[in-house]
């Protein structure tokens, strides 16, 4: 087992990360001598596969839980749903001094850790993320939040969680396209932050990549360099906006295709990575020959790399740049993007003309 302290501001929390770690739970419920019966917020696919044996391990532990089973998917990040944990929580009658732990991937621990961050003006979460997205990106950095209509993520808070336990053993149920869309979190942290890392990640197939060994490197890897970004730009007022590398695009994506699960998150981030790099080379940034070299990793593993592979309709550039005006890098109307310099260095820049940015979805729109 790996564990990482994570420090910003006088805040500390550890994130453990191992393989079948469910009893750290009950040693962290022990040592802060919790006594309160354990809400816990989860999916239905999560409580199908894992659910059962962490109730049992809290069971043996004389430890009682109440739990809330809501859909999966994106759309569940939505202000019904806000509500419907928050009255939950208020129905339990959570104390302060409790804790609410979340079970699932990035939807749940958003959702959750939103809830937590304005019940009774601020709850303790326990994260238990369960997909390669939520161990290496969303569950740490403390970003909560629900989608509105108009756009990914446009309503949350900042709440950093009490502790985080990244259990390898929860990811021996995602399907080859759940484990890819976490990937693109990997590895654009690499991109931006770390060339060693990308070439590492580079030299290593599907098969090789979800090895228990590699997956434990790929998570500390992970969670290092954004808590690194996180230490210095807590609220995301400079650097810490790096990590958002192909997401202005990738959140219009989302967004124009209504969150739908034909075009999951990783799959959407990593078309966008290709847009910056696209973007990057008009700002003559990045060379052509590392763009090839990133593009053909991402087509080693058989990701789409322009918006015409994946075949959804109604996706002009217009549509998609009304939508990129809502992001929330933008300032003062003009937009900004994380583009790259090189492998391993990403640089924010602002002030970026819709004109270029239209002609570079129109080119991966229609070719």
């Amino acid at each position: 087992m790996k564990c990482i302290n994570a420090l910003y501001n006088g805040f500390t929390h550890k994130i453990l990360i191992g393989n079948k770690i469910h009893n750290e739970l009950i040693l962290f419920l022990k040592k802060k001598k919790f006594k309160s019966k354990l809400c816990i917020v989860t999916d239905k696919n999560v409580a199908n596969h894992h659910l059962l044996s962490l109730l049992k391990c809290l069971k043996d532990s004389k430890i009682n839980a109440e739990v809330l089973v809501l859909n999966p998917g994106e759309r569940t990040k939505s202000w019904y749903n806000l509500k419907k944990v928050v009255e939950w929580l208020i129905s339990n009658q959570v104390e302060r001094n409790d804790f609410i732990v979340s079970l699932g991937g990035g939807v749940i621990g958003d959702l959750t850790g939103f809830a937590c961050s304005i019940t009774r003006r601020g709850m303790k979460i326990i994260h238990m993320p369960t997909t390669l997205l939520s161990q290496v990106d969303s569950s740490i950095g403390g970003k909560t939040g629900i989608n509105s209509t108009q756009g990914k993520n446009l309503v949350g808070t900042f709440h950093h969680p009490t502790l985080i336990l990244s259990d390898i053993s929860f990811l021996k149920t995602l399907k080859k396209r759940e484990f890819l869309s976490g990937y693109a979190e990997v590895v654009k942290k690499a991109l931006i932050k770390d060339y060693d890392f990308f070439e590492w990640l580079e030299n290593k197939d599907y098969n090789e990549l979800r090895q228990d060994k590699n997956i434990i490197e790929i998570i500390f890897k992970s969670c290092e360099i954004k808590l690194n970004l996180v230490r210095k730009d807590e609220k995301e007022q400079g650097e810490r906006a790096l990590l958002n590398l192909g997401h202005t695009f990738g959140h219009a994506l989302e967004t124009a295709n209504h969150y739908s699960k034909n075009l999951l998150h990783g799959e959407a981030v990593i078309i966008g990575c290709c847009l910056a790099l696209n973007l990057s080379r008009k700002f003559n940034l990045i060379d052509t020959d590392q763009c090839e070299r990133i593009r053909n990793h991402f087509k080693k593993l058989n990701f789409f790399t322009e918006i015409k592979q994946t075949n959804l309709k109604n996706f002009t550039a217009q549509k998609l740049l009304n939508i990129m005006y809502q992001d929330k890098k933008v300032v003062n109307k003009k937009l900004s993007f994380i583009l790259l310099k090189r492998i391993g260095e990403g640089l924010i820049q602002k002030n970026v003309d819709a004109d270029i940015v239209k002609k570079v979805l129109t080119n991966s729109i229609k070719g």
